[in-house]
């Protein structure tokens, strides 16, 4: 089953396959694993494959060490007084 019109670009394509993944998360009931990173600064979206459904962010190299580091400076400046 093709779900784009023969000779249609990548992108097209692209946004063929992403939509008929979307549908098939929405079908299976697992549209909760669909989420926004909760990084304050990020806008991406993501798809939470972890076991117990605890994923945060959409990298955790990125957004989520870069909020963690920045809780770390804020402890140790509150505790350097």
């Amino acid at each position: 089953m093709h779900y784009f019109a023969p000779g249609a670009s990548v992108a097209d394509h692209l946004a063929a396959d992403c939509g008929m993944a979307l549908a098939f998360f929405v079908v299976a009931g697992e549209q909760e694993r669909l989420r926004r990173c909760e990084a304050p600064d990020c806008r991406r979206a993501f798809v939470d494959l972890s076991r117990n459904r605890s994923r945060r962010y959409c990298d955790s190299r990125t957004c989520g060490n870069r909020l963690h580091v920045a809780a770390y400076r804020a402890r140790r400046k509150e505790a350097a007084g």
